[in-house]
């Protein structure tokens, strides 16, 4: 769509206004063409039957004035002259008929002509000059052939008339050409009342028109603008998301942020505990870098926007043409317009992310808006790339626990059992004191048996008589049914204990439940005593039921 504001909108917009302005000067030469036309095609007919019965003066000026009106129609001569011409025409083709016939054919009729063509041919007072023009030639006529100074051309008797019949006749043509210059005058009034409705009305709707454009234009750049920073933060996010170390992470969030917006800083801040603190971890700019791992106490202040980002959990927008409300950062003096928002996950405030432009009124709640979302999803990447780190580093610790405590329930383990069997021709049988260090030949192979990362054994194959090397393809193999053997015995461990606690388990059942049959303290001492004696093969059981004597004097011990 064409902006109103561009030159070609207003060209076109001044074209239209000039159209209405000169409507009526166009219909006027459109009008005055119409009739020249039509004076020609009727010219032909008044001299075909006129020309026969008129002298010779007469056919002379007719002939002449047919050859001008032709000439006026046919050639680009201007209005003005067409429109004179055409006028003088009709008064002279009614004055030569008036000097001829008198007032009684149709001389009156062409200065009626003369008179209404006028009016509406011309705008500065024409109708009435040719009223006047026409009044005093019928006057001057009629004085001149009453007076006996002039005689009519035709000789008919009937034709010749008096000073009275002069009169009359010169007094209803001066009546008559008042009502057609009265009656055109408020006709061109009327019309030019509505011409001027009409160019006030389109004016109006230039200016609409111009004000619509303007609000789509704005409209249209504004969406455009907006369309433009999703897609910005789409790249961001998309990036972001991507990253699972926090220091990569809030660089990249401040570098592409920076970059797709187009701000000259951007910094990201994380709080300590008590929110007190907001110690700079990534920011875009060179004089910001050289703040990157300071603190920076937040104090309580209307204008200090950290301050009220934490305490509000909301976005600050500050720009220098709000004095009183910009807050003026030392460290950034090419900053005219600032906008800060919060970090935050589940409701609480982590950090913030401030954000730093050169142009005043930078930002709006638009802009806040769409980099709000940013914002968040920043938070919630730094929050679960710090959970999955603390989940590596338990996981970590967990598999170094279990490794410690496999190594150390194996080795316990075959310090109690027997730590190896060979098979030879003559069937599996146990080695006590396996060989160690065994170096790999060609025709021996050693593989470890791994359990948590920990070795609690080895597999050593060896092949009949002299072949060749073990392949890579066997090498795997043995890993592979190593790997099972491992688990195996895990898993028969694990089997093991199980039910050696529920045996466990059952003998402290049922102490306990001979225990619980009597409720007599001696007997119940009694009970335990030999229970314990029986499980554990004990050669003697002593159970004491009191207070030392350093804590109590009088307290005497029972033995049993």
């Amino acid at each position: 769509m064409m902006n109103s504001n561009t030159p070609l909108a207003k060209q076109t917009a001044g074209k239209n206004l000039v159209s209405v302005v000169y409507n009526y000067k166009q219909w006027r030469e459109q009008f005055i063409l119409i009739i020249l036309r039509i004076a020609c095609i009727a010219g032909i007919l008044l001299i075909a039957f006129s020309f026969p019965t008129a002298t010779a003066g007469d056919r002379i000026l007719f002939a002449g004035l047919y050859i001008l009106l032709l000439a006026i129609t046919v050639a680009p001569v201007p209005y003005n002259v067409r429109a004179y011409s055409f006028l003088g025409m009709l008064f002279a083709v009614g004055t030569n008929a008036i000097l001829a016939w008198g007032p009684w054919l149709d001389g009156s009729i062409f200065f009626l002509a003369f008179i209404a063509l006028a009016a509406l041919l011309f705008d500065n007072r024409a109708d009435i000059a040719a009223a006047v023009i026409s009044t005093l030639t019928l006057a001057v006529i009629g004085t001149l052939q009453s007076a006996g100074l002039y005689e009519l051309k035709s000789a008919d008797p009937a034709l010749i008339t008096n000073a009275m019949a002069w009169a009359a006749y010169t007094a209803n043509v001066l009546i008559l050409s008042i009502v057609i210059v009265v009656a055109i005058s408020q006709f061109k009034q009327e019309f030019a009342n509505i011409a001027k409705k009409m160019q006030e009305t389109f004016e109006e709707l230039i200016k609409e028109r111009s004000q619509l454009e303007e609000r789509v234009s704005e409209r249209t750049d504004e969406l455009e603008t907006r369309t433009a920073q999703l897609r910005s933060s789409t790249i961001v996010a998309r990036t972001v998301a991507e990253i699972q170390n926090i220091e990569e992470l809030m660089n990249a969030v401040t570098h592409l942020t920076s970059e797709q917006f187009g701000y000259y800083h951007i910094g990201l801040y994380l709080l300590d505990e008590n929110k007190k603190t907001a110690f700079m971890q990534a920011a875009s700019s060179a004089t910001g870098k050289q703040f990157v791992g300071q603190g920076f106490h937040i104090e309580p202040s209307r204008r200090n926007p950290l301050y009220l980002v934490v305490d509000q959990n909301r976005h600050h927008i500050s720009s220098d043409a709000d004095n009183a409300q910009f807050f003026n950062d030392v460290n950034f003096p090419l900053t005219r317009s600032r906008m800060v928002l919060p970090l935050a996950i589940r409701g609480s405030v982590i950090g913030m992310l401030d954000i730093h432009s050169e142009q005043t009124k930078a930002f709006n709640a638009q802009d806040a808006e769409i980099i709000q979302t940013l914002a968040d999803l920043a938070a919630i990447s730094i929050d679960n790339v710090r959970l999955i780190n603390e989940a590596r580093e338990l996981v970590s610790q967990l598999e170094a626990n279990t490794s410690t405590q496999a190594r150390e329930t194996w080795s316990k383990l075959t310090s109690r059992h027997t730590p190896a069997y060979q098979y030879t021709p003559a069937g599996v049988r146990p080695i006590f004191s396996p060989k160690k260090n065994v170096p790999e030949g060609s025709d021996t192979l050693n593989v470890p048996l791994m359990l948590h990362e920990q070795s609690i054994g080895t597999i050593k194959l060896r092949r009949k008589g002299i072949s060749a090397s073990w392949s890579e393809r066997e090498r795997n193999l043995v890993e592979k049914i190593a790997d099972q053997v491992s688990l195996a015995l895990e898993n028969s461990r694990l089997v093991d204990d199980a039910q050696k606690n529920a045996l466990r388990d059952q003998m402290i059942t049922n102490v306990s439940a001979r225990i619980r049959e009597t409720l007599d303290i001696e007997s119940v001492i009694r009970t335990a005593a030999t229970e314990l004696r029986k499980v554990f093969d004990l050669k003697e059981t002593e159970i004491s039921v009191g207070f030392p004597q350093s804590d109590k004097k009088n307290t005497n011990p029972s033995k049993v």
